[in-house]
Order: C-alpha cells, then sequence, then structure tokens
C-alpha cells in the first residue's frame, strides 16, 4: 500500500471518530437522578403519569412505537400517538429506543430470539425512521436522544462505533445508558415483592451513593405502585443532595436540544467526556463548550494540509 493511502486512511479514520454519538453513563450535572421509563408507551401510561405526578417526577421514556401496545395487525394500537402526546405534554422527555424494539447484534438475537434483527444500515435506519416518524407525528418533533434495547452495542467494553456513526447520521448524538438498572421487568416474573426488594437493592448499593445517576425502569404495576412511591418518600429523604432531573439536565444540554424539527444530524452541544467507563462521574456543570465544533473542522482542515503536503513530498521522491 502506498504512503499517501494510509495516510488517507488514517486521517478519514479520524475524521469519522469525530462524528459519533456520545454515550453516556451517568449524568455530567452532579448531584442528579435522572429517572427513565424503558418499552413506553404501554396501557399502563396513566397510572405511570399519574404516579410521576404525584412524586413531582419528570421523567425521560425511551420510546418504542411498535412494541407493546400492537393491534391484531401487529401495528401501533391508536391509543399509541395519544399516550406518547399526553407524556410530552405533561413535561416528560422522549427519547428513541427503537420502532420495535429490535437488536443490533447477533449475540443479542441469540438471547432474545422473538426481537427483529437490525445488523445492517438499512434496517437499522428502518427501525430508527419509522419510530422517529411515529413520534413526530404525536408530538411534532424528532428526538436526538437514543437508548439501545438490551443496551446492545453502547454497553461499557462492547460499544459498536458503526453504531454510533449510523445515530448520529441519523440524528441522534446522545446515547444513554445507565447507572442502574432495576430489573423490575425481569424480576416481575417471580412477584412483584421480589422485583420490589430486588430494585431497593441497586439503589441502596454502592452505585446508588454516587451523586451521578441515571436509572432504568419500566411501565409495569411495582414500578408505579411500589418503586416511584419508594424512591422518592424513602431513598431521596435518605440523599438530601440528589434532585430529580430530566435527562436534558442530566447530560448538560438545553431542552431544546432534546428535538429537532427535520431528519438528518444535529449540532452535539454538550462538553461531556464520560463516554466508555461506566464508573466515570463527571463534575461538568451545563456548560457548554461552544468551541468544540471549531476545533474538529480546524483540525480536520489542518490534518488535510499536512495530509496534501505530506503526499507531495512522496510523491516527489
Amino acid at each position: 500500500m502506498k504512503y499517501d493511502t494510509v495516510l488517507s486512511s488514517l486521517l478519514l479514520s479520524g475524521l469519522t471518530l469525530a462524528q459519533k454519538a456520545t454515550v453516556y453513563y451517568t449524568c455530567v450535572k452532579p448531584n442528579s437522578i435522572a429517572f427513565t421509563i424503558d418499552d413506553t408507551p404501554t396501557f399502563k401510561n396513566p397510572e405511570l403519569l399519574e404516579a410521576l405526578d404525584a412524586a413531582g417526577i419528570k421523567a425521560t421514556f425511551f420510546v418504542n412505537s411498535n412494541n407493546l401496545m400492537r393491534d391484531v395487525n401487529g401495528e401501533p394500537t391508536a391509543m399509541v400517538g395519544p399516550y406518547l402526546k399526553e407524556i410530552y405534554d405533561r413535561g416528560h422527555e422522549i427519547g428513541s429506543h427503537t420502532y420495535s424494539h429490535a437488536c443490533f447484534s447477533e449475540t443479542c438475537l441469540q438471547n432474545n430470539p422473538a426481537m427483529k434483527l437490525m445488523n445492517t444500515k438499512e434496517t437499522f435506519t428502518e427501525e430508527i425512521v419509522k419510530n422517529e416518524d411515529f413520534i413526530y407525528n404525536a408530538i411534532g418533533v424528532y428526538p436526538t436522544t437514543y437508548r439501545a434495547p438490551f443496551g446492545d452495542g453502547q454497553n461499557p467494553g462492547l460499544v459498536n462505533d458503526t453504531l454510533l456513526e449510523w445515530l448520529y447520521e441519523l440524528g441522534y448524538p446522545y446515547a444513554l445508558h445507565w447507572d442502574i438498572e432495576t430489573q423490575d421487568m425481569e424480576n416481575q416474573n417471580v412477584n412483584d415483592d421480589y422485583a420490589f426488594q430486588q430494585a431497593q437493592l441497586h439503589y441502596d448499593s454502592e452505585i446508588g451513593q454516587k451523586d451521578t445517576l441515571i436509572t432504568l425502569q419500566h411501565a409495569i404495576p411495582v414500578t408505579i405502585e411500589k418503586i416511584i412511591p419508594w424512591v422518592k418518600n424513602v431513598w431521596q429523604p435518605a440523599h438530601p443532595n440528589m434532585q430529580f432531573v430530566t435527562i436534558s439536565e442530566c447530560i448538560g444540554i438545553n431542552q431544546s436540544d432534546m428535538y429537532r424539527k427535520t431528519k438528518g444530524p444535529v449540532k452535539a452541544s454538550t462538553n461531556s467526556n464520560v463516554s466508555g467507563d461506566v464508573n466515570k462521574t463527571n463534575t461538568t456543570t451545563d456548560k457548554k463548550d461552544d468551541s468544540s465544533d471549531a476545533k474538529v473542522i480546524f483540525a480536520g482542515l489542518f490534518g488535510s494540509i499536512v495530509l496534501v503536503a505530506l503526499t507531495s513530498l512522496i510523491n516527489y521522491f
């Protein structure tokens, strides 16, 4: 391989890396807990919203438009759109969780054989675009945040760069993970008391003592009837410095950055560097680094100039 080809490949790789979604494993704002709900909406949506209102919690919902509320033809029921609008109108935030809760990897599919596989750009784009179009029709904006079903492609140590590049291209610069997964969905299969007990253990664990937390729950009875009241009335008083925040506050972006009015990429406006480390706590506030994009552009231009110069020298000799 010629030297100029090698240099071109290296430069292009560096530029590609600059255009990836950022994975957040915890909040960047100190003393913050972001309460998130996956696999919504469900038929329990009204009760869930009432429980959150009673607790004074503004949550972030990661939505599958065609998952747990499907009609006999396998399409979203007539209530999915109104439920999404109610979530949005009541001040909660909405992100994408794919259209049908699909797997990104073959390994995920082996563990969850009933799921759809979206491991090509075409199938991944279809899952994302169908979901965002449904969300747009319900609330008038497209989301910019994404949470991978099963954490597939964004789990610590198993981050897939291709996934992050595709997300960014589609307009999702923010990929959200979690500190605490209550496992409420899995454990309810034993019974609600057991699921509640295990959720308490997760919140009371060593990780739960951090001053930045993203927690994951589902719209199921044990969360609505037991976990939310306990977190508000027992856990938070034991952690008086912790305040419930939305994901936008958690990761230090404007609420308007949670959404876009058009399809395609948007400029990421956060200066967080927590990507890739599940235990790392970034104490950066929500102040933005407006020079970050300029630095990326300058680096690309400078690299291009250097590449041209080196190529010219190589060809000369």
